[in-house]
C-alpha cells in the first residue's frame, strides 16, 4: 500500500499528490509558523563562547538536557558546567532568569 505515489524520471523524483502528502505540508507549514528562529539577531555576543551560545539556542528550543549534551557530543556534567557559568555570567539562579538576561542582553 502506498501513501504516496512517486515515480523516477531520469535523475528527478516526481512525487504526486496524495492525501498523506498534503497532511504532512500542512504540518510543515503550521510548524514552521509557529517557530522561533535560531539567531533572533546577527549580532555575536561580545565574550560569549559559541558553546554558550550553541546551549542557549537549544535550550530556547525546549529540548533535555541529555539530548543537547548528546548534540554537542558533550557530557551531561560538562552540559551542567556551561549552563552554571552562563548563570554565574547572567547573574542568574535559574534557567528562566538566564534567558530572559540572555534575550535582553542579545545573547540569542
Amino acid at each position: 500500500m502506498s501513501f504516496v505515489e512517486s515515480e523516477v524520471k531520469g535523475y528527478l523524483l516526481v512525487v504526486h499528490p496524495s492525501s498523506l502528502l498534503s497532511a504532512l505540508a500542512g504540518l510543515f507549514e503550521t510548524s514552521w509558523r509557529a517557530a522561533l528562529p535560531m539567531h533572533l539577531n546577527d549580532r555575536v555576543p561580545c565574550g560569549l563562547q559559541p558553546v554558550h551560545r550553541r546551549i542557549l539556542e537549544l535550550l530556547s528550543t525546549g529540548v533535555t538536557d541529555d539530548t543537547i549534551a548528546e548534540l554537542l557530543g558533550i557530557s551531561r556534567r560538562t552540559l551542567s558546567r556551561h549552563v552554571e557559568a552562563l548563570n554565574a555570567r547572567a547573574g542568574s539562579v535559574t534557567r528562566f532568569q538566564m534567558a530572559l538576561y540572555a534575550a535582553r542582553n542579545g545573547w540569542i
